[in-house]
């Protein structure tokens, strides 16, 4: 026996209805309409948009062509307009994408991740009572001298094998390594698996609990790359 026909996506390149899909709020609220009919006045309940931008976001979905009027219904005065997508599964391939498209959240999360993370850490340091700074020391192997950032106690270690900092709830690392293929693979399982366990805390929690913005990321380097970063 087969399953059921999996139809396929319907691929967008206007660039009018392009750029359309590739901004948050109109996309969202493209969202409201797929798969079923809407009015103006209930996607912006749903979406708790304010009304005149839903309804200037709707005009723009209909004149690029991603949404249509299906029928109105009456009421005293001017019959309400009830609309539908004129498809449920849109694709857009990359390409097509303008360069900025999600840079600028990406920005902002990252903005966002530095401040607070950089905000912890200010917090932990005015609790951590020895004290912590920039240790310098001399080494017998080149150049000759060693830094090491933690607190006076604080033995000569790798980030990586013991954790000597105040006892912060933030975590920021950007550690370089050569990988194989393989190990590349098995990198990016183990994140996707910790990504999942987060979220799996986050739905248990129902709401409570500290937020935190968890920040992954894995990407190769050229060889330039890597010299230039440990200049």
């Amino acid at each position: 026996m087969t399953g059921p026909a999996v139809s396929s996506p319907h691929e967008v390149t206007d660039p009018a209805a392009v750029a359309l899909l590739a901004h948050d709020r109109t996309r969202r609220v493209l969202g409201a309409f797929l798969g079923r009919e809407q009015t103006v006045a209930g996607v912006a309940r749903e979406t708790g948009l304010d009304l005149r931008v839903v309804y200037r976001d709707v005009q723009a979905l209909r004149r690029a062509g991603l949404l249509c009027v299906t029928r109105e219904q009456a009421r005293a005065g001017r019959p309400v307009k009830v609309y539908s997508a004129r498809a449920d599964d849109l694709f857009v391939d990359a390409r097509h994408l303008p360069p900025q498209a999600g840079e600028g959240q990406a920005a902002a999360l990252d903005a966002l991740f530095h401040h607070a993370a950089e905000r912890e850490f200010r917090r932990a340091l005015s609790d951590f009572a020895p004290g912590w700074g920039l240790r310098i020391y001399a080494t017998p192997d080149a150049p000759g001298f060693a830094v090491l950032e933690g607190p006076r106690s604080a033995r000569p270690l790798s980030p990586l094998d013991e954790w000597q900092g105040p006892p912060a709830r933030m975590l920021s690392g950007t550690p370089t390594a050569r990988l194989s293929a393989a190990q590349v693979a098995e990198v990016q399982r183990d994140l996707i698996l910790l990504m999942r366990k987060v979220a799996e805390f986050s739905a248990a929690n129902a709401g409570t609990g500290q937020p935190v913005l968890l920040r992954l990321g894995l990407a190769p380097l050229t060889e330039d790359e890597l010299r230039n970063l440990h200049r």
